[in-house]
C-alpha cells in the first residue's frame, strides 16, 4: 500500500467519523505521515547504503511501517465505532457494540466491557420502567378511592390551606378543584364559635377527630357535617403536619333522624294517652253509675252508703292510676339513699306471703345470706320486689305445685336479687313488650300494665338494670342487679 493510499483512507476515516475521539483522530492524521517518512526513509537508505542491502533494508522498514500504518488505521476505525456506539447509548439506544474485523483485535476487551455495561444498563432501565408504571398504577387507584369516598375530602398543610381535594368537596362547596386548591380551611368552612374552637385544638394539639357533628354555614346554606380528622407526619421540610379532613353531610338525615324522634314521641303520646283512657274510663265508668243511682235519690240510707263507698273506692283507683303513671314518668337524680337490700327482701316476701300468698296457696323461699347495702330508698325498691313477687306468685298458680324463689348475691360491685317461679313463663314474642306501659298479660281486670315499666324505672333511676332471663327453663326468672353503696 502506498503513501497515496494510506493518505486517501485516512481522509475517508476522518470524514466518517467528524466528531471522533481525539485519540482516533490522531491515529488516522498520522498515517499520511508515516507514508511520506516510510518513503523518505527507503530513498535515504537506497542512496547512502550498497545495493543489496540498501534495498533489503529499505524493504523492512517498508514493511515495519506499512504495518504500523494498517494498526493505527485500525485502531482508528475501531474507536470511531466506540465513540459511536457512545453517542447511540447518550440517544437512548443501548445497541451492542460491532467493531469492524481489522479492529476487533486490538479494542476486544473495550467492546466486552461496553456490552456488559449496555446490558446491564437495559436491565435497569427495564426494571426502572416496571417500576415507574406500577408507580402510576398505584397512583390512579389511590385517586380512584379518594374520587369515591362517600364524603368530602380536604388535604391542608401546616398553615390551614388546602392542597388536595376530590369530587364530593366540589359539590359540598359548589366550586371546582381549582377554587379550592390554597384556600383556607377556617374561610371555606365558615364554622361557628364551637366548630373554629374545635378545629383549632385539633390542629394545635394534633388530636385526631372521629364523627364530630359540627354546623357549618356552606354558601348561604347552614348545614352539619360529621367530621373526621386525620394528622400525617411531619414533612422534613415543614415544621407543622398536615392532615385530611373528611365532611359528610347529614343534614338531611338528621333531619329525618328528627322527624322520626317527633314521631316516634307522637306515637308514646298517642299509646299513653290511649293507655290513660283505658285504665281511667272504667273506675270513671262505675263512680258515674253510683253518682247517678245517688242523684236519683231512691235508694235508702244503707244503699246510699254502700254507692259512696264505691264511688270512694274506684275514686282511689284513678288517683292509684295517675300516682303510677307520674312515678314512671319521673326522670330525677338517684339521690345520695341506701338500703340494706337482704332486710328489704324478707320483708316484701313476708308482706307479699300474708296477702296474696296464702290466698293463691304459693310457697315463696327467700335466700338471703350476710349484708348488702344498695344505693336507692327502701320505699322505691320495696314497690320492685312486691310488683315481682306478686307478678311471680299469680304466675306459679298455673302449676299443681306451685312455687317462687327469691335469691340475693354480690358480683363484680352489684347486688343481684332474682325472683324464680314455676309457672307458664313468658313467651318469645310476648318478652319484647314486658316494659311497655299498659301492656298485661293477666287481662283488664287483674292488672294495669304498669308494674313492671314502673318497678324498671325505679331501678333505672338508682343506676341498676332489670331484665327477664331468656334462657331460664321452667318458669319465669326476672334478675334485677342494683350497684353497691361505696
Amino acid at each position: 500500500m502506498g503513501g497515496a493510499d494510506f493518505a486517501a483512507d485516512s481522509r475517508q476515516a476522518v470524514a466518517e467519523n467528524p466528531q471522533g475521539t481525539g485519540t482516533a483522530r490522531k491515529a488516522l492524521r498520522a498515517v499520511p505521515l508515516l507514508a511520506l517518512g516510510a518513503a523518505a526513509a527507503v530513498a535515504l537508505v537506497a542512496w547512502l547504503a550498497p545495493a543489496g542491502l540498501a534495498w533489503a533494508v529499505a524493504a523492512a522498514l517498508a514493511a515495519l511501517l506499512a504495518a504500523a500504518a494498517f494498526a493505527l488505521r485500525a485502531y482508528g476505525h475501531g474507536m470511531a465505532s466506540v465513540h459511536a456506539a457512545l453517542r447511540h447509548a447518550n440517544e437512548g439506544s443501548l445497541e451492542p457494540l460491532a467493531l469492524p474485523p481489522a479492529s476487533a483485535a486490538l479494542l476486544a476487551p473495550v467492546a466486552d466491557e461496553y456490552n456488559v455495561l449496555a446490558r446491564n444498563l437495559g436491565s435497569l432501565f427495564g426494571e426502572m420502567e416496571q417500576a415507574q408504571l406500577a408507580i402510576i398504577a398505584e397512583r390512579n387507584r389511590h385517586e380512584a378511592i379518594l374520587q369515591g369516598l362517600p364524603g368530602a375530602l380536604l388535604v391542608v398543610d401546616g398553615d390551614f390551606n388546602v392542597t388536595l381535594s376530590n369530587r364530593q368537596a366540589e359539590a359540598l362547596f359548589a366550586v371546582p378543584a381549582a377554587a379550592l386548591e390554597g384556600a383556607n380551611v377556617f374561610d371555606l368552612l365558615h364554622p361557628d364559635e364551637m366548630g373554629r374552637e374545635v378545629l383549632r385544638e385539633a390542629f394545635l394539639y394534633e388530636q385526631p377527630l372521629a364523627n364530630k357533628v359540627l354546623a357549618l354555614r356552606v354558601g348561604e346554606d347552614a348545614r352539619q357535617v360529621s367530621l373526621n380528622v386525620t394528622f400525617f407526619g411531619k414533612a422534613p421540610h415543614t415544621a407543622q403536619a398536615s392532615a385530611a379532613i373528611i365532611l359528610q353531610d347529614i343534614t338531611d338525615w338528621k333531619r329525618l333522624e328528627d322527624r322520626a324522634s317527633l314521631s316516634e314521641k307522637l306515637g308514646a303520646m298517642g299509646q299513653l294517652a290511649a293507655g290513660v283512657a283505658h285504665e281511667l274510663n272504667t273506675p270513671l265508668g262505675t263512680i258515674l253509675g253510683y253518682a247517678q243511682l245517688l242523684n236519683e235519690g231512691r235508694a235508702s240510707d244503707e244503699k246510699r252508703a254502700e254507692y259512696a263507698r264505691e264511688i270512694h273506692a274506684e275514686t282511689r283507683r284513678c288517683a292509684r292510676i295517675v300516682d303510677n303513671l307520674l312515678a314512671y314518668a319521673r326522670r330525677d337524680v338517684c339521690g345520695t339513699e341506701t338500703c340494706e337490700v337482704n332486710e328489704l327482701v324478707r320483708e316484701a316476701v313476708e308482706a307479699v306471703t300474708n296477702c296474696q300468698g296464702r290466698r293463691l296457696c304459693v310457697a315463696i323461699e327467700a335466700d338471703t345470706n350476710g349484708e348488702l347495702v344498695v344505693r336507692g330508698g327502701s320505699g322505691q325498691l320495696d314497690i320492685v320486689l312486691v310488683n315481682l313477687l306478686v307478678n311471680a306468685a299469680q304466675a306459679a298458680t298455673a302449676s299443681a305445685s306451685p312455687r317462687v324463689r327469691v335469691s340475693t348475691a354480690a358480683e363484680a360491685g352489684h347486688a343481684v336479687i332474682t325472683v324464680e317461679d314455676n309457672g307458664p313463663g313468658v313467651a318469645p314474642e310476648v318478652r319484647p313488650r314486658l316494659f311497655e306501659p299498659f301492656f298485661t298479660t293477666k287481662g283488664e281486670s287483674a292488672g294495669t300494665g304498669l308494674g313492671l315499666p314502673i318497678s324498671q324505672s325505679i331501678v333505672n333511676r338508682v343506676g341498676g338494670t332489670i331484665h327477664c332471663d331468656p334462657d331460664y327453663r321452667g318458669g319465669a326468672r326476672f334478675v334485677v342487679t342494683l350497684p353497691l353503696a361505696a
